[in-house]
């Protein structure tokens, strides 16, 4: 029997993106960021944009928590669980479960952002073939399991801490390409990553364990990665582009049912 404390997630967002379908109008030289202590709010909406030489760079965060939050957004309605009994991963003891291994886990939804009025959903059963393995290089609109904007494609796999693939992995990964540099704005539009349970509330990510910023219109220093917490679909990342780039975008989250609370 799953102890939860719900967070009301809005389902609704607004476009901040350019033509593209691309959101976020920002530009500055990556470099190697962390993410912050608190999961953020603010969106990578245009007119936040800094410009300097463009470059590339990936890097791995500092663990960055949402455990904090469902006392701010309320304690009823539909959201991510964040206490869970003893052998899950969750607050009651120091086990981790691999995600696919997860008590009553149906399925995983990724809510990725082109353009429009909210999210699309991306959902995927926990053994199916998109979650299992990371796909060859390159990624190109023949291979690949999401697809956004022109030129934007995405693989979605089970990990490691560090975004390397591993089927039995305490992680989720999204990692892709995105072939538009300014003045378009930046690809990796991510809002949430959802672990749905029969009969249960969906769980949301809990922290970023790592992510990868890469090209001129990404958001600085961090993309907005810890957008990608906060439980709000009116929120989401935006981690540039890989043109001149051998790396991927790239974000990686844990989950209390499997990874437990963040480290520290």
């Amino acid at each position: 029997m799953r102890r939860v404390a719900l967070l009301v997630p809005c389902v609704l967002l607004s476009c901040d993106g350019g033509s593209d379908g691309s959101q976020s109008m920002s530009a500055t030289n990556p470099t190697t960021a962390s993410a912050s202590g608190t999961s953020g709010t603010s969106g990578g909406t245009a007119g936040t944009s800094t410009t300097s030489t463009p470059g590339s760079s990936t890097t791995n965060a500092s663990m960055s928590s949402t455990s904090g939050s469902p006392t701010e957004s309320g304690t009823t309605g539909d959201g991510p669980k964040f206490d869970l009994p003893a052998g899950t991963g969750g607050t009651g003891g120091p086990e981790t479960t691999p995600v696919r291994m997860i008590p009553g886990l149906v399925s995983i939804t990724f809510y990725e952002r082109t353009g429009g009025a909210a999210p699309t959903e991306y959902t995927f059963t926990v053994d199916g073939p998109e979650l299992s393995a990371r796909r060859v290089d390159p990624l190109t609109d023949a291979n690949f399991d999401i697809s956004g904007a022109a030129g934007e494609f995405y693989d979605v796999y089970y990990s490691d801490i560090d975004g390397t693939e591993e089927l039995d992995g305490l992680y989720l990964t999204i990692s892709g390409i995105f072939s538009t540099q300014l003045p378009a704005g930046g690809g990796l539009n991510l809002a949430e990553i959802g672990l749905n349970f029969a009969g249960e509330p969906t769980e949301f990510g809990n922290y970023v364990a790592s992510f990868a910023i890469l090209g001129d219109n990404a958001v600085q220093p961090d993309g907005n990665v810890d957008n990608a917490i906060d439980g709000d679909l009116q929120t989401h990342t935006t981690m540039g582009n890989t043109v001149g780039a051998a790396e991927r975008l790239r974000v990686t989250l844990g989950f209390l049912s499997s990874s437990g609370p963040p480290p520290g």
